[in-house]
């Protein structure tokens, strides 16, 4: 056992965990286009705070995994290596790998519900009430993303105008499609997250009535059919915001 914790396999366990949390942190990190970009309109840098939180979640709990993982896989490595670098760098990739799926999938969402409520009907009630509170999160998301897609498609009408009747230059107006298609990232990662979200809970509601099919699931069903409807409007959102683009850079 004492072998495992030998300087050397110490030192290459600790830089490949370096190299998973500068991984995390540069996915998770603002920067230029950021919530804190004053550059920014006031509605834009919230739109960017309040998907950085969707993505914080999912990551955090990729990243956990991850790290975990790393330690775990490079001991290993070095056991099965006699402290070889190559092999402890091995482990290392392979553990984090494994302990980042971990961390990411639906099923880590379950388990935790079910260590939690072993009743199923309480287990239903626990995870409807997750549910509302995302539907209620996500209610101010969509306040502001329609603020920005308005704000984006006034902006890019008027700059086309002025294009047209040379009041400004097309740099002007193509510097303002950036951000707009900036803008439009922002809400397709946030959908993006939301569907793994939905399946999360999908997959909990589902593996409870397995376990109890007399299990009262209506108010799970209502809140993510709630969640459904939610999630369209932001797809609306953004079908709308890339069409003003699309005819935008064409035009």
């Amino acid at each position: 056992m004492f072998a495992l914790f030998h300087p050397r396999a110490a030192r290459s366990a600790l830089v490949a965990l370096l190299c998973v949390s500068m991984v995390a942190a540069c996915t998770t990190g603002g920067g230029s286009g950021g919530a804190d970009d004053q550059s920014l309109t006031p509605e834009q840098r919230r739109l960017r705070a309040q998907t950085a939180d969707y993505n914080n979640t999912i990551v955090g709990g990729v990243a956990a995994g991850a790290l975990l993982g790393t330690v775990v896989g490079a001991l290993i490595g070095a056991a099965a290596g006699n402290r070889n670098t190559g092999a402890i760098v091995a482990g290392a990739a392979i553990g984090a790998a494994a302990g980042g799926a971990l961390g990411g999938v639906a099923g880590q969402y379950v388990a935790n519900k079910k260590r939690q409520y072993a009743n199923e009907n309480n287990r239903l009630d626990a995870m409807a009430a997750d549910v509302r509170s995302e539907n209620q999160r996500l209610e101010q998301l969509i306040a502001t993303s329609r603020a920005v897609v308005a704000q984006d498609r006034a902006d890019l009408e008027r700059l086309r105008g002025e294009v047209v009747n040379r009041r400004v230059a097309r740099s002007d107006l193509d510097r303002r499609v950036a951000t707009a298609e900036q803008d439009a990232a922002q809400i397709q990662q946030a959908i993006g997250r939301l569907h793994e979200r939905r399946n999360q809970y999908v997959a909990g509601r589902n593996d409870t009535l397995r376990e109890n099919r007399g299990a009262n699931s209506g108010a799970m069903d209502a809140e993510i059919h709630r969640l459904d409807g939610q999630i369209a409007q932001l797809e609306g959102q953004l079908n709308e915001l890339n069409t003003v683009i699309g005819i935008t850079k064409t035009g």
